[in-house]
């Protein structure tokens, strides 16, 4: 049971988990990624005050170093679902499940346009983890859709369980290798079925599958906590950066433009105190 757990380990989330810990409070990062993997790319950074001409690696560096020092618990798995409970928030991971008094979201920019029926069938035969769901589709034939090589491992995973995996890859690069696992160089534009998944459907044709994962950078906010007010696909927030759930905040990209560091720094701090004020709040009911 932690105070405050953050989903995501870029600027906003590290700035966040940094005023919480001087808050004094138990706080948890979600980051499955190795902390913004996207900035730690960036050739230079010029924009960011009084750190001119800075690589994304090394700005990125600093800032996990600079949090590590203060032991947040750091959780190297991807949140998949957060379910808002009487008295606090419940965070399942493809692994495991873990509860917290107030919840940052700090995500990064909003993921890419969702596929005709992701939404509709989510839970019926789509998926966002093969960990979680790989066992329902055992000795079935099952599609992923990968937008980046991190998907690899737990593609071979559903290779264990699956009788055939299409893998239909986004990205560039040299792809696993399995006897059940098929390439196939498409570009998904649907999800098709009747009550569950049974299709895929690509601009090169339609492939029959009993269940599609999808592994993106981030899930679609709506999916990761459905209830959450969205504002042109970002995160809408108030002044304090809390969103239409009590005891959910957010910071960074994820709440809109424009992306900058500076932004998502000053927003995490922002959101971290409204989380310690909304737990010292709840804490005199």
């Amino acid at each position: 049971m932690y105070d405050i757990a953050i989903i995501g380990g870029g600027p906003a989330g590290l700035s966040a988990a940094l005023t919480a810990r001087q808050r004094n409070k138990t706080v948890a990062i979600f980051e499955p990624r190795g902390f913004s993997p996207r900035l730690s790319k960036a050739h230079k950074i010029e924009n960011y005050l009084g750190m001119p001409s800075l690589g994304g690696k090394e700005l990125m560096d600093a800032f996990v170093s600079h949090v590590k020092a203060h032991k947040p618990d750091i959780i190297e798995e991807k949140a998949i679902n957060i379910f808002p409970g009487e008295d606090d928030f419940t965070i399942l991971t493809g692994g495991n499940t873990y509860q917290a008094g107030s919840v940052i979201i700090a995500t990064g920019a909003p993921s890419g346009q969702q596929y005709h029926g992701e939404s509709e069938f989510l839970g019926r035969g789509v998926s966002y983890c093969a960990t979680c769901d790989g066992m329902f589709f055992k000795d079935k034939k099952v599609a992923v859709v990968a937008a980046l090589p991190e998907s690899e491992e737990e593609t071979l995973f559903l290779t264990e369980i699956c009788r055939e995996v299409l893998y239909f890859p986004l990205y560039k690069g040299d792809y696993p290798q399995h006897e059940r696992l098929k390439i196939i160089n498409a570009q998904p534009k649907a999800i098709l079925g009747e009550g569950s998944v049974s299709a895929l459907e690509t601009q090169d044709g339609r492939f029959e599958v009993d269940g599609i994962f999808i592994f993106r950078d981030s899930e679609p906010l709506e999916n990761i906590l459905p209830s959450l007010e969205l504002e042109e696909k970002a995160i809408k927030v108030d002044a304090g950066m809390g969103s239409n759930i009590p005891g959910v905040f957010a910071a960074g990209d994820c709440t809109g433009r424009p992306w900058q560091i500076s932004r998502a720094t000053g927003q995490g701090v922002t959101a971290a105190l409204a989380a310690v004020a909304f737990l010292a709040k709840k804490a005199t009911v």
